[in-house]
């Protein structure tokens, strides 16, 4: 008598992964929060704090400075610093006298639309 083998057991098919999508399904997206965008902003925020410091550190040599006849000596990266800053308000600055401005424009525009 010839001994027969049995067959080998047949092996399921690998199931697809639940959030598998046909061709040409786009895969839902997270919305973007402010909240999310804040968390960013605040992690970016703290790297560029990190380069200033280093940056500060890394130049503490003595410098005289003058402007408009005012004469000081402080660390270069210090004094790079305070203009940057400086830099930073004229710029917020003049961004909120812009923002006041359209503000303004378009409260007279929708008064107007208002009337008629």
């Amino acid at each position: 008598m010839s001994q027969q083998s049995e067959p080998p057991p047949q092996e399921t098919p690998p199931h697809p992964p639940a959030d598998s999508r046909g061709p040409g399904e786009v895969r839902p997206t997270v919305p973007s929060t402010r909240t999310g965008v804040a968390w960013w902003a605040l992690g970016l925020s703290l790297l560029l704090l990190i380069l200033v410091l280093v940056f500060v550190l890394q130049n503490l040599t003595s410098t005289t400075t003058s402007f408009f006849g005012i004469k000081w000596t402080i660390p270069l990266g210090l004094d790079l610093l305070l203009a940057a800053l400086l830099g930073g308000v004229i710029a917020f600055l003049l961004g909120g006298a812009r923002m006041l401005q359209i503000r303004r424009v378009a409260r007279r525009y929708a008064r107007n639309q208002r009337r008629g």
